[in-house]
């Protein structure tokens, strides 16, 4: 477990851009978003969290991407929601065969199905032991994949429990979406539909055709995941085709995506399909202008903390029901960005300060 858990975790800086988070991590292997508690240290026994402190707030799992970690994915936002709610994080998908993991930094490398199959289990473990009966979970591009993915299979089992103990379909349907173990699925850039990863697609597919496995090449290199993550590829295909469709009733989804984002393309990929009594909000943050945020700048973009901070804080006050954007449970949402919190956004960095690129006033 030395890959995932150094024998300390501690708290790393409090950062805002993600080129400074993301190369010092390399070099910090050891370091948390500030605030945020490790899921693997509360299953050994190394942490025990405090959860009377938040006033009964729904817990949060932070779940990251590929080629990234906790602390590079959500040093900026870990600790702003931290201020108010238990947040929790948890590092996975090591793969030992691929060159790029030799950096201990650079996670969710391995073949999708066993990193769900990870994520899966310690999310299991981690409700199991500290007993909680809902929890948040926020991911980002793979990491939304898998928090989707693992609420649909938490639901489908609270179905097919209800089905075997003689509900009818109906009933048993109601029975899992009320009993959902998730009350929050919130996505940032999540590779939903797959991506052309910067033409990749199309560069392996032809070059395939010649006899040339790059597939297996770009394993070596990069992990399986990358190839996993393909438009159209079997996993993402298999994923989408599920039996009971690609949400459920009960969590509420939030999807959050930008037109600038390069590795989610078509960017509308971050998007969930709405679908009746499914409680889905689609958020475009690039409204509000300034906001020029990529796939990467999204997890340092104000805008994202703070439609993030307003989509769990309707659901305290409205003791997890329906969500009122555009006054429907499901929308795409383009609402401009009050202009006290505008704040440029520049991709593959994230915010700059206020002070930049204002005019001075007279």
């Amino acid at each position: 477990m030395d890959d995932y858990s150094p024998s300390t975790r501690v708290f790393g800086p409090l950062l805002r851009a993600f080129p400074q988070a993301y190369l010092r991590s390399l070099r910090h292997p050891e370091w948390l978003p500030h605030g945020v508690q490790d899921v693997r240290e509360i299953l050994d026994g190394k942490v025990t969290p405090d959860l009377d402190n938040y006033g009964g707030r729904t817990p949060i799992v932070l779940v990251h991407g590929t080629w990234m970690n906790s602390f590079n994915s959500f040093a900026m936002l870990g600790p702003f929601l931290a201020r108010s709610r238990p947040v929790f994080s948890l590092d996975y998908g090591s793969d030992p065969g691929a060159l790029v993991s030799r950096l201990h930094s650079v996670k969710a490398t391995t073949d999708l199905s066993d990193a769900l199959a990870e994520v899966t289990d310690l999310l299991d473990r981690f409700r199991a032991q500290l007993s909680l009966p809902r929890i948040d979970l926020i991911g980002h591009s793979q990491g939304g994949l898998h928090c989707r993915s693992y609420a649909n299979a938490s639901i489908d089992s609270l179905y097919d429990d209800a089905l075997n103990h003689g509900l009818n379909e109906e009933d048993a349907e109601q029975f899992a979406s009320d009993n959902s173990p998730v009350r929050a699925v919130i996505s940032l850039a999540g590779n939903h539909r797959g991506t052309t990863a910067w033409g990749m697609r199309r560069t392996l597919s032809v070059l395939e055709r010649y006899g040339l496995p790059l597939h297996k090449l770009v394993d070596r290199l990069v992990g399986r995941a990358c190839v996993q993550q393909l438009l159209d590829s079997d996993y993402i295909a298999t994923l989408n085709r599920a039996a009971r469709g690609i949400t459920r009733r009960g969590p509420h989804y939030l999807n959050i995506g930008t037109p600038f984002d390069t590795v989610v393309r078509p960017w509308t990929g971050a998007f969930l399909p709405e679908q009746e009594g499914h409680l889905i909000t689609n958020v475009n943050n690039a409204t509000g202008g300034g906001d020029w945020s990529d796939h990467l700048a999204l997890l340092y973009s104000p805008n994202t903390l703070e439609r993030i901070h307003d989509f769990l804080d309707e659901l305290d006050c409205t003791g997890d029901g329906v969500t009122e954007a555009d006054d429907a449970p499901n929308s795409t949402v383009n609402k401009q960005t009050p202009q006290h919190l505008r704040q440029r956004v520049l991709p593959m960095y994230g915010a700059l300060p206020r002070r930049v690129g204002r005019r001075g006033r007279t």
